[in-house]
């Protein structure tokens, strides 16, 4: 058995060779046909070599092409009452250049000529006093104080009723402030902020044009735990000492204000002796005191002979022109029932620019007394600066 056993060995390691041979190619084959059909090299780079999962996954743009937009129908005919036909027209899309139109841009504002002129463009030495190395206003020998001295008295006719605008918080945009002053009417007043570089200097640009000039007084902000108004504002943590201080620093510009306008902040019983002692201070260096708050803190606080006026309506943090357009009709109605009206604003474009679309609605002023008996204004309001509304 051995025998044959050897005999035939060949053949049998020939057999087992052949079975081998014949398992491979069957894995072979059988791997092939269970490998994907790549549409393309960018496909197939998608895949490892070994049919794994997805190794990168690549968006290619569709570039099928579009089907073109039907032709809209022709608009409806309408009918007129002449019996003849007419053909709406479908609305134009508008451009960025309808857009951009539409965007208030303060440059877009006209130059136009004073309306008015100032008795003083600069300091006065009758009315300057120096303390403290500061240069701070007084009332001078003859009684003359700085808030009428530096302002400007206008006329207007017996059957207008006035209105008053100050823009506050100007002079950080020193282009935005002389374009200001160039395009408005003389008689809008004009409030720095007390941190503006070089404020003295846009304070006299600003009077060249006729502009009366005041600086805003801060006070503690609402939110000091978050916010503080800075080393000006009139803070809940300093005494009446350094009140006073800030006050002078405040007003110290180096060019002639007529006052102060109070912006929004803490003004209530837990500061009412220090604002009382601010109020006390500027009715003794003769100035006007503008409340700009929201509230009726700063109103409650008496102070007799201190020259005031209290804002009708405070327009900030506003960028909706038809909730503008409400607000200053509501300015109109109140200065037709009380004779006048003041609104302090801040130099916002949209603000400004509607601002000024509204005063370009008042009614002209007869010029002759034969003009005004006869006159039937829509709109009798007269600008006037801020100083012509106030009564010591």
């Amino acid at each position: 058995m051995l025998n044959k056993l050897g005999q035939y060995r060949y053949l049998i390691i020939a057999v087992i060779l052949a079975l081998v041979l014949l398992g491979l190619s069957g894995y072979f084959f059988a791997s092939q046909q269970s490998e994907p059909v790549y549409l393309s090299k960018i496909d197939q780079l998608m895949y490892d070599r070994n049919n794994r999962s997805p190794k990168y996954v690549l968006t290619l743009p569709d570039y099928r092409p579009q089907k073109k937009a039907r032709p809209a129908d022709p608009a409806p005919a309408e009918e007129t009452e002449n019996g003849q036909e007419t053909v709406k027209l479908p609305a134009k899309e508008k451009t960025l250049q309808d857009v951009l139109s539409q965007v208030p841009n303060l440059q877009s504002l006209p130059d136009t000529t004073p309306t008015q002129q100032l008795k003083f463009i600069t300091l006065n030495e009758e009315l300057t006093q120096s303390k403290d190395n500061l240069m701070l206003p007084k009332i001078d020998k003859y009684g003359r104080k700085p808030w009428s001295e530096y302002g400007k008295a206008v006329e207007t006719a017996p059957t207008f009723y006035k209105v008053a605008i100050v823009i506050k918080g100007q002079g950080f945009d020193p282009v935005a402030a002389e374009k200001l002053n160039k395009a408005l009417p003389s008689e809008i007043s004009i409030s720095y902020n007390p941190y503006a570089a070089e404020i003295g200097t846009k304070i006299l640009s600003s009077r060249q044009y006729g502009h009366e000039t005041y600086v805003d007084l801060l006070l503690s902000s609402k939110d000091f735990l978050k916010s503080d108004s800075g080393p000006l504002s009139m803070s809940l943590t300093i005494n009446q000492q350094e009140a006073v201080a800030r006050l002078y620093k405040t007003l110290s510009t180096g060019a002639p204000v007529g006052g102060v306008v109070i912006n929004e902040g803490v003004a209530d019983e837990d500061n009412y002796e220090l604002l009382q002692r601010l109020l006390m201070e500027l009715k003794k260096l003769g100035m006007l005191m503008i409340d700009a708050t929201h509230g009726n803190g700063i109103e409650q606080i008496e102070v007799n002979g201190l020259a005031r006026a209290k804002a009708d309506y405070v327009i900030e943090y506003m960028y909706n022109r038809e909730k503008l357009k409400e607000i200053l009709h509501q300015a109109e109605d109140t200065a037709l029932r009380k004779g006048q009206v003041l609104l302090v604003i801040e130099p916002k474009p949209v603000i400004v620019d509607e601002v000024y679309k509204w005063i370009k609605t008042f009614s002209p002023q007869a010029t002759t007394y034969e003009d005004a008996k006869t006159a039937t204004p829509e709109k009798p309001l007269a600008l006037v600066p801020v100083s012509n509304l106030v009564v010591e």
